[in-house]
């Protein structure tokens, strides 16, 4: 249903062609969106102003980074960060880069923020050279040097104007992958034979995925590792009601006032949650408002989200369903008709089981007892094929709420034709 490229995803929605991490997108185009305000505002690309629940890493960077405006030069920061795909690695950076270089301007140091993904430049040298060319010298030759030549030229740019440059090196696993530890040497022991009066001119922020980093670290010789210091970063993976807080901050910036449903959002946070994955919950919102946008609705409803994620994350195979036995598939269309009818992400257990009583009769089939049921439930929830939570405090009496990770209607359609209907 999509093909993914290096740093974008084709989606063919309804026969609409979308691009998720692209601002300019094709859907829709010549008119004017029924649920987006700022659609640019969920593009990869986009640093939010404000990164909920990773406060606490941005003073650490900041304290980490403060020599450079207190003693610049004299002492180089260095950083690792570190965690898996989708818990803000680049954001974060990005978001104390931006912060960083207002900071330094107010306090009269000329500091500049450069990220570079290393997995899109390929090599030591195309990153030293598009630094070159993107920052500071636009008729740089594109040939003629070797990496540490181009490195000698940077820093010999940065000493004449007096600059100190933060220097990010994202996804570095993939160079080290490709050249070893050296360009990561040549960087950190830059100034060792170099004056010893001379100021230093280039922090660092080393960006790891994981777990892919654990291989690469032993890739990379002890000495030259040390030189990185001993501050790392860990970002965990967000938890459902953090990805949640993520959500509303993106849907207060990216679409028009009271469009996205509360349940919308809840259950996108619980999708998502699944994964710990900021990026998939954003892409989810994203893709949702786009299914509301085609369909010319006002609202994005929790329908939008599931027909969203059949195309962002499939998890429910058509092999899967026709081992269910008769009843689990009559149950799982219970499930699909009362969510389709309602604007809810989650349906109580006990509507279902009343659901299920009258399929069974359309079916002439004798309902089975509530304690098979409930077995039924646990076991199509331990498959991945619906999702289920508790009631939340606010709720009279506790009760099971059971959700769907795909389309409703489509999964309804699916479950009749095995049927045989």
């Amino acid at each position: 249903m999509f093909t993914q490229g290096r740093e974008k995803k084709i989606f063919i929605i309804d026969g609409f062609k979308v691009c998720w991490g692209c601002v300019k997108l094709a859907i829709n185009a010549n008119r004017m969106s029924t649920v987006f305000k700022d659609e640019g505002k969920l593009s990869l690309d986009y640093v939010p102003p404000h990164l909920p629940h990773r406060e606490k890493e941005l003073k650490i960077l900041a304290t980490t980074f403060k020599p450079l405006i207190s003693s610049p030069g004299k002492i180089l920061p260095r950083v690792i960060i570190r965690g898996q795909l989708g818990t803000g690695k680049t954001a974060l950076s990005k978001r104390f880069g931006l912060d960083f270089e207002k900071y330094a301007l107010e306090k009269k140091v000329n500091v500049k923020y450069v990220h570079v993904n290393c997995r899109a430049e390929g090599s030591f040298y195309n990153a030293l050279k598009n630094i070159i060319l993107q920052n500071f010298k636009k008729d740089f030759p594109r040939r003629g040097y070797s990496a540490q030549e181009l490195l000698e030229f940077l820093v010999d740019i940065l000493n004449r104007n007096n600059i100190f440059m933060i220097l990010t090196l994202d996804e570095l696993e993939s160079l080290i992958r490709k050249e070893g530890s050296e360009p990561l040497f040549n960087l950190t022991r830059f100034y060792e034979d170099k004056p010893p009066n001379m100021l230093r001119r280039i922090a660092l922020i080393c960006i790891f995925r994981e777990p892919e980093c654990e291989e690469v670290f032993k890739m990379i010789d002890r000495s030259t590792l040390s030189t990185l210091g001993f501050h790392v970063i860990r970002l965990e993976k967000y938890t459902s009601n953090q990805l949640k807080d993520i959500l509303e901050w993106r849907v207060r910036e990216a679409f028009k006032e009271n469009t996205v449903l509360p349940d919308t959002i809840e259950l996108i946070a619980d999708l998502s949650g699944k994964f710990g994955d900021a990026r998939f919950a954003i892409e989810l919102l994203w893709l949702a408002g786009k299914y509301a946008e085609n369909e010319g609705s006002k609202k994005v409803k929790p329908e939008h989200v599931r027909n969203a994620q059949a195309y962002a994350h499939p998890s429910i195979k058509i092999e899967d369903l026709k081992l269910l036995s008769l009843h689990e598939k009559l149950l799982l269309l219970s499930v699909c008709r009362l969510l389709k009818e309602n604007a809810t992400a989650y349906i109580p257990m006990g509507e279902v089981e009343r659901e299920y009583n009258v399929v069974c009769e359309e079916f002439k089939e004798k309902p089975r007892a509530h304690v098979q049921l409930w077995k039924y439930v646990k076991s199509l929830s331990l498959t991945g094929i619906i999702s289920t939570k508790s009631s939340s405090k606010g709720q009279r009496g506790k009760t099971t709420l059971i959700g769907l990770p795909v389309s409703a209607e489509k999964l309804e359609k699916e479950i009749l034709k095995i049927i045989g209907c």
